[in-house]
């Protein structure tokens, strides 16, 4: 079982659940906000470190890099930067993929509302979908004990 898989699902199910049912605006963000997207964070790298620890090839932790790879591809973005970007513009075509990336990424919501005029709001999801579960994946690796049984201690 890919464990970096299951978190963005749950990830996916906490957005739709947590951000959607807000009753307060989008634009007011709290420090429990801040704190869920933290948590879901620290969950990403913990898979990525239990994928290291079953001993999965490294690729396991980077297919919801490549799926934030094609919605950031799909949403145009490199042509709607300028000062007139709005991250959910319905003027194009694009939106749909815009949405789907912010929604898939739901854990990153306050950070992309803060950043929502700039462009970076939709780099920043494909940085940490790479950032967050090689982290863990590596850290796992790197404490994962060697198999240091040789033909002298048998």
């Amino acid at each position: 079982m890919n464990f970096v898989t299951v978190i963005y699902l749950v990830n996916l199910l906490l957005y739709a659940i947590y951000f959607f049912g807000k009753g307060s605006s989008e634009e007011v963000i709290t420090i429990v906000d801040y704190s869920i997207s933290a948590i879901m964070s620290l969950f990403l790298m913990i898979a990525g470190y239990v994928n290291a620890k079953q001993k999965m090839k490294y690729r396991s932790v980077l297919w919801m890099f490549f799926v934030n790879v094609v919605f950031f591809a799909m949403s145009g973005l490199f042509d709607q930067f300028g000062n007139n970007f709005n991250l959910l513009s319905m003027g194009n075509d694009n939106f749909i993929f815009t949405l789907a990336l912010i929604a898939y990424n739901g854990y990153l919501f306050p950070l992309i509302v803060k950043l929502e005029r700039t462009g970076f709001s939709l780099v920043l999801p494909l940085v940490l979908s790479f950032i967050l579960p090689s982290l863990g994946y590596w850290i796992g690796k790197m404490i994962a004990p060697k198999n240091s049984t040789s033909s002298e201690e048998i």
